[in-house]
């Protein structure tokens, strides 16, 4: 059983506007492995061994968070089709910005969903502002999981470092009791942050992903994060559709080769989290 805890469709009317535009904003450095519809995630799900797919949609404006509830259920309860039901595990997402955000999130949870997902980048807030701690605070009293952008973003190249783990550790601190619902994504923002930050994570209870780059798969330090965080606290995440999942399947495999690792990462980690 595999379980990829961070991936991404859009809606099949904007879905190839969508990608173009990321694909510019990325500067043309990267290409997607899909073309951004839930049909693609799908095949391509199946295709490379992925049994359960986390769907990570980002409310970019504060009057998103009814849409993508809306579809979040519509996928959920099998409005977009057996296939889809079966395979994806839809979040929401609410912006930090959101007058609203205390109410939209009550509705996430009682909806059964399990979590949201947060972008500090796209959504133009820091991790360490004191300002959303309140929002965490809420998010965490809920019973909500947050799998949140971490780390340098290729799209955003001058803008400050927001989620980084020094910004990740602040939160934590500030907000306690999160941690364990508290994804941080690309191996805990290592990238874009000296060799070694991301222990700065290690005793604040956060789970880290493994979404990384492929270029930055053989960088020593995302090489040694992988081999050395605790595997209790890693859910196995690929970004899809900016990463190749099998590619990402055997990384983990050659960095973390014990089969109860392997077992706790691909699924029982991820399990746990979503409340399957």
């Amino acid at each position: 059983m595999i379980v990829d805890f961070h991936t991404h469709n859009f809606p099949d009317a904007i879905a190839a506007r969508a990608i173009a535009g990321m694909v510019e904003k990325l500067r043309r450095r990267f290409v997607p492995f899909g073309d951004g519809t839930l049909a693609c995630q799908l095949a391509d799900a199946h295709a490379n061994g992925i049994d359960r797919c986390v769907m990570c949609p980002i409310a970019t404006k504060p009057s998103q968070a009814g849409v993508i509830l809306r579809t979040a259920l519509e996928i959920r309860d099998g409005e977009r089709g057996e296939d889809a039901a079966r395979t994806i595990i839809p979040l929401a997402s609410v912006h930090p910005a959101d007058p609203e955000y205390k109410s939209h999130l009550k509705a996430i949870a009682d909806a059964r969903i399990p979590g949201i997902k947060l972008h500090p980048y796209y959504q133009g807030f820091r991790l360490d502002d004191p300002s959303v701690f309140p929002f965490f605070a809420a998010l965490r009293d809920l019973g909500l999981c947050a799998i949140v952008h971490c780390g340098y973003d290729h799209g955003f190249r001058d803008v400050p470092m927001s989620c980084g783990p020094a910004e990740i550790a602040s939160l934590l601190a500030a907000v306690p009791g999160l941690g364990p619902r508290f994804i941080a994504a690309h191996l805990g923002g290592r990238e874009g942050n000296p060799p070694g930050m991301t222990d700065r994570l290690l005793d604040t209870g956060c789970f880290i992903d493994t979404a990384c780059l492929e270029f930055l798969q053989d960088d020593p330090d995302a090489v040694r994060v992988m081999e050395t965080w605790p595997a209790d606290r890693i859910v196995f995440g690929t970004d899809y559709p900016w990463n190749r999942q099998r590619r990402l399947v055997e990384w983990v495999k050659a960095h973390r080769p014990a089969a109860a690792e392997q077992e706790a990462i691909f699924h029982l980690n991820a399990e746990r989290l979503l409340g399957l």
